[in-house]
């Protein structure tokens, strides 16, 4: 039985950060070996010669691919020139190394020398190309669509051109508009770039003069709150939200204050926690209120049930006579919690997709689930201390509660750390807000 146990802990364990690392595989089976950045959010693979041969982009943070790229999402595009072309660069030497938190890959022909320099916390790497004389590097993509959207924002403008060339603020290559997957070329000053959309993908040529070059490479998630964490989200014409995304950008913008006054991106998503819980506190009222007058009137309900068990329309009407009596909207349950599930959703999307530099008490990264297994435990006993609470008396309730809380807690095992933190304070604020409710009620009740 301990057996039994330990193994099911071990297939529902959640991803644990990865130890950024170099390693050889032959990612592409054409018999070679790569030299591959294993990192966090995407594992991106190097030939011999600077160019790059797989970025594979992980759908959840912390995913090992163990080697096993075959399925994995590509942002590769076959036969189109590969990205790190360079015209006239035959590197005769090649190293991969670790520096402090970056990863570098180096190769030079003797007088020239590329440079790649990635952050495992990010999705995007810096690409430096020291030359002696003008050269012109390619880049291709995207390996996730067959008729990908394609920008390049001359500078000056706001209205990014499907193709062209000249002096480019940015150049993107994206799967879809606002979805998917995404190449973005940037650098700290305006750049000569063409783009041109090619045999269901697109190049990107770049002009590197003579000297130091030094541009900025984006390939991940065509999303925004991932754009904003890596500075992109702003340039003009790359991505518009809907409603749900201006919203997510909502929260977003409030945790990132909390934590410019806090310093801590825990209290920072507790604060946040409560500023939307002081937004619903009407309609939760409502919520909590309408149950716990449910829960008073059901030994009425179980009368009215067992007294027209065979007659459904006069069974119907005791019941809304009986609600009009109590004063009692059934709706009124429902709403909120409707009205919680998108807010969920959207907590669940930022913090997912953000990217934190510290942990939170035991949580060693608040954008993956808990190691230890203690956020999903609080989540049990405050959610069947809700349930409890909520169902008092009512035996039906309380059933179907304790159900829908073993369904969810699966799900909660592979929440970020930082989603489960807000759900379990949130439903602790609940707890309070209920039992004020009941407290109040009860005395009304006596004083009556």
């Amino acid at each position: 039985m301990k057996r039994l146990f330990l193994l099911t802990l071990l297939l529902l364990a959640p991803a644990f950060a990865l130890e950024p690392s170099w390693t050889q595989l032959d990612v592409n089976a054409d018999g070679a070996p790569e030299h591959v950045a294993i990192t966090n959010l995407a594992d991106i693979a190097f030939n011999d010669s600077g160019q790059i041969v797989g970025w594979y982009v992980k759908q959840i943070k912390g995913q090992n691919f163990k080697g096993n790229y075959a399925k994995a999402p590509n942002l590769i595009k076959p036969g189109l020139p590969l990205p790190g072309t360079i015209e006239n660069f035959k590197p005769a030497s090649a190293s991969f190394e670790r520096d402090g938190d970056l990863m570098i890959a180096s190769f030079t022909d003797g007088e020239n020398t590329l440079k790649y320099i990635i952050n495992p916390r990010k999705y995007s790497l810096k690409l430096e190309f020291d030359s002696h004389q003008p050269s012109t590097l390619l880049w291709s993509g995207i390996n996730r669509t067959d008729q990908p959207v394609t920008k390049l924002l001359l500078a000056g403008s706001d209205k990014p051109l499907p193709a062209g060339s000249g002096k480019a603020t940015y150049v993107a290559i994206q799967s879809r508009a606002n979805k998917g997957y995404a190449f973005i070329l940037t650098a700290s000053q305006p750049f000569d770039a063409k783009l041109e959309p090619v045999a269901g993908g697109a190049k990107i040529s770049v002009a590197l003069p003579a000297g130091k070059n030094e541009l900025k490479v984006y390939g991940g998630l065509n999303e925004l709150v991932r754009l904003h964490v890596e500075g992109l989200y702003q340039l003009p014409g790359l991505f518009s939200p809907n409603i749900w995304g201006k919203l997510s950008l909502g929260l977003l913008y409030i945790m990132e204050l909390a934590y410019k006054y806090t310093g801590n991106w825990g209290l920072a998503i507790l604060l946040l926690t409560v500023f939307v819980r002081l937004l619903l506190w009407p309609l939760m009222h409502q919520q909590f209120k309408s149950m716990a007058e449910m829960n008073k009137i059901k030994p009425l309900m179980d009368e009215i049930n067992k007294k027209y068990k065979d007659d459904p329309e006069k069974k119907n009407e005791a019941i809304m006579n009986l609600y009009r009596e109590h004063n009692i909207n059934p709706a009124a349950g429902c709403l909120p919690m409707l009205i919680q599930m998108p807010i969920l959703f959207m907590m669940w999307r930022v913090i997912a997709n953000y990217e934190f530099d510290q942990g939170f008490l035991w949580i060693p990264d608040l954008s993956l689930p808990d190691p230890y297994y203690i956020l999903p435990a609080l989540y049990v006993l405050v959610m069947l201390a809700q349930t409890m609470m909520m169902s008092k008396g009512n035996k039906d309730a309380m059933r179907q509660g304790i159900t829908m809380n073993l369904i969810f807690i699966f799900l909660v095992l592979k929440f970020p750390a930082g989603v489960t933190l807000y759900w379990v304070f949130s439903t602790f604020i609940g707890l309070f807000q209920q039992w004020s409710i009941n407290k109040q009620l009860a005395n009304a009740g006596a004083q009556g």
